[in-house]
């Protein structure tokens, strides 16, 4: 007996070392990366980083496709090309779509919050969901409110002196809150005064504070600077130190700021969603068909209205951040505004509003909004994803319980791919020259696909991404149809220093002048045959 009890005790020693030891060798095999310090790795290197994208960018050029990082203790692998994204995330997606513990983004509901939900029963019912009304065919049914929408954006940007730019490209993003909440809901304030803040301010100036005004579009790009800053890397030192979490609110006051500020962000996503349930008297909003129909089942009360307050949020921050690059790339390459110029006069005239039927005669225009995208993304860097077994990519191991970062911007800004000029905001990289001779078609490669990487990859892809390229092509469309913008000499602030994994908006100024006359009565015109359209329907 007790010669067994040895070899036993013998033999898991044996199996115990000689597994140490394969892992150990596995990970003499991990990826290139920088050199951190002792115990801490390289966490000062990317939490002393305004906009970490720019410095993984970096050091893409010097250690590869994937990057290793080490952040107290914790493996970060980097994905920094798209092969490497496509067949790590995509082809490999069941083993690399959950999500790490962000502890600080837990405790203002994270768990609720679809982007940063585990890949859990409750996150795939939440997807089903907002699928079901944002597919590619769903998408269709919004060309209409998203014309309209187009041409209130080009009124206010023309002729609405009262609101600042950023106001102006929120409310830019109102289709898809139409789609989420209904029409009335956008333009209502009706959040209760205990909850409302000053609101003479459009977003947060301290992302780690939560501001919430009585503007709904207000209210939710601050709702989501509050979340995408709590999982900048370095943002709380909690996540390094995960055993502060047990201390009690009392003595931890990133505790005290997000437990309150996940009441209040539950009480507004509350608010909106009974609100718009009240209004929606045709019960064509998601709220509605959460509530009347089996579109919502496997999800309780509360997840209902957190599912459609976090992808409103996404939604906003996506269109007003890509349309605000739009109008600052056009302050400074004139020649891609001529150009657009030139093709809309040919294609559309001065006697109609561009269409979503146009779509396929404007190859320059749909060339630009792939290039926005490319050039400047809303989202440069993706909330991690997590590996779930060892794995390995090209004789690089990413060993299990890594932390898996998409590097968009990098992939954004492959010089093998888009060429030398990467930093160039130049749509004709999208173009070849027509059978025609003398007009441009987009290139087979992408005449049916994004041609940049913002979107994200596998399973946690971005889910309105149909909705919002249709927004972004039509809003787009309309302005150059309509609008000269010109750059005014003045003190431009790239805001490149950020604790936030959204791309800062620029602050720059510009000039926006009609492009012929008699334009703000036919833009009148356009929108009161909208409004006859819909009363008597």
């Amino acid at each position: 007996m007790y010669h067994t009890m040895l070899w036993a005790v013998l033999a898991a020693s044996l199996f115990f070392f000689v597994r140490r030891a394969i892992k150990m060798r596995s990970r003499r095999n991990l990826p290139p990366g920088p050199r951190g310090w002792p115990i801490v790795g390289n966490l000062p290197q990317v939490s002393g980083e305004g906009q970490i994208w720019c410095l993984l960018t970096k050091w893409k050029y010097e250690y590869g496709p994937l990057t290793y990082l080490n952040l107290c203790g914790q493996d970060v692998i980097v994905i920094n090309s798209r092969p490497a994204a496509l067949e790590i995330l995509e082809r490999r997606s069941a083993m690399y779509s959950d999500r790490p513990r962000h502890i600080v983004c837990e405790y203002l509901g994270g768990e609720m919050a679809m982007p940063f939900t585990g890949y859990t029963k409750t996150w795939q019912n939440m997807r089903r969901a907002t699928h079901e009304v944002l597919h590619h065919q769903a998408a269709l049914h919004y060309h209409p409110v998203q014309t309209e929408e187009a041409i209130i954006l080009v009124q206010k940007l023309l002729f609405d002196h009262s609101s600042t730019l950023r106001e102006k490209l929120n409310a830019s993003a109102a289709t898809m809150l139409s789609v989420m909440y209904g029409r009335k809901a956008v333009n209502s304030s009706f959040l209760p005064s205990a909850l409302v803040g000053k609101s003479n301010v459009t977003v947060s100036e301290t992302p780690d504070k939560l501001l919430i005004t009585s503007d709904i579009l207000q209210t939710l790009a601050n709702i989501g600077h509050r979340f995408t800053s709590s999982v900048y890397p370095g943002s709380y030192l909690v996540e390094a130190l995960p055993i502060l979490e047990y201390l009690p609110e009392s003595l931890a006051k990133w505790k005290r700021d997000a437990v309150s500020d996940r009441k209040r962000m539950g009480k507004a996503f509350q608010t909106y969603y009974e609100e718009a349930l009240r209004n929606d008297e045709n019960r064509g909003s998601l709220c509605a068909r959460l509530t009347d129909t089996s579109l919502g089942g496997g999800l309780t009360y509360e997840e209902k209205w957190w599912t459609i307050g976090v992808v409103s949020v996404a939604a906003l921050e996506t269109t007003s951040t890509t349309l605000a690059y739009f109008i600052f790339a056009m302050t400074l390459y004139p020649r891609v505004q001529q150009k657009a110029h030139e093709e809309l006069d040919q294609v559309i005239g001065r006697t109609q509003n561009p269409m979503f039927s146009d779509m396929k005669n404007l190859p320059y225009i749909r060339a630009v909004v792939k290039e926005i995208l490319r050039w400047n993304p809303p989202l440069p860097v993706i909330v991690p994803r997590i590996a779930l077994e060892d794995d390995w990519y090209e004789n690089h191991f990413i060993p299990k319980g890594a932390a898996i970062l998409e590097n968009l911007w990098g992939m954004n800004y492959d010089k093998d791919v888009y060429g030398p000029d990467v930093e160039e905001f130049r749509p004709e990289r999208f173009l070849q020259e027509s059978e025609k001779g003398d007009e441009y078609e987009l290139k087979p490669d992408v005449e049916n696909e994004d041609g940049h990487n913002s979107y994200g990859f596998g399973r946690r892809k971005c889910v309105g991404k149909y909705v919002a390229d249709n927004a972004l092509f039509i809003g787009i469309c309309t302005i150059l149809w309509a609008v000269n913008i010109e750059a005014v000499e003045g003190k431009i602030d790239l805001a490149r220093h950020t604790l936030d994994t959204v791309n800062p908006i620029p602050d720059f100024q510009c000039k926006f002048t009609p492009r012929f006359e008699g334009l703000d009565t036919f833009l009148q015109q356009l929108r009161d045959n909208f409004e006859y359209f819909k009363q008597n329907k």
